[in-house]
């Protein structure tokens, strides 16, 4: 008898461990999904992508295609007319907690080369070192490459142009040295 019950006692915990489990997923699986905003048809070209060194742009423009992607951004090459041209910029620095920080800004300009939308995101990855692009990993280019297409996708799916103003997303672009209003 003691033995049957430390023997429902376990398959009560696996069982509420693995369903835990799967509510996680489910959960996780939901806020990938909401998260992600789509906006298909409106073509785009990616003009540069500047600040980093070579072997953390290619990896930077890969996932950026990929976040891309996922959100049904049309990416057309620069010499098809696209509706919206972007111009990225990436940093990694310090910072004063002991992390490196990744900066990743995209300028978004009109077809009439006028920026529409400016969209900044930062992300941390812990520690640093004399060279803060050695402390930014797969992790942090994902995570910076999904929010900011995530923002370019908000911006073209609302299909807002505000008659030549600027629009700012997010608040790192001072760690970039930009401004967030045109002079």
């Amino acid at each position: 008898m003691r033995q049957h019950a430390r023997t429902v006692r376990r398959l009560a915990a696996a069982g509420g461990a693995i369903a835990g489990a799967l509510l996680l997923s489910a959960c996780q699986q939901g806020l990938q999904t909401a998260s992600a905003v789509q906006a298909p048809g409106v073509p785009v070209a990616f003009d540069t992508l500047e600040g980093a060194p070579e072997p953390v742009l290619s990896k930077v423009m890969a996932e950026v295609n990929s976040q891309a992607s996922a959100r049904r951004i049309e990416i057309v090459s620069s010499e098809a007319q696209p509706r919206y041209r972007l111009q990225g910029y990436l940093t990694a620095y310090p910072s004063e907690d002991g992390e490196t920080t990744l900066a990743f800004v995209w300028d978004v300009f009109d077809s009439s080369k006028k920026r529409a939308q400016r969209v900044s995101t930062t992300t941390v990855a812990k520690g640093q070192s004399s060279d803060p692009w050695l402390q930014i990993g797969e992790t942090q280019i994902a995570k910076a490459a999904a929010d900011s297409m995530n923002e370019v996708a908000s911006f073209l799916a609302a299909g807002q142009n505000q008659g030549g103003t600027t629009a700012v997303a997010g608040a790192s672009s001072r760690a970039l040295g930009f401004s967030a209003v045109e002079p």
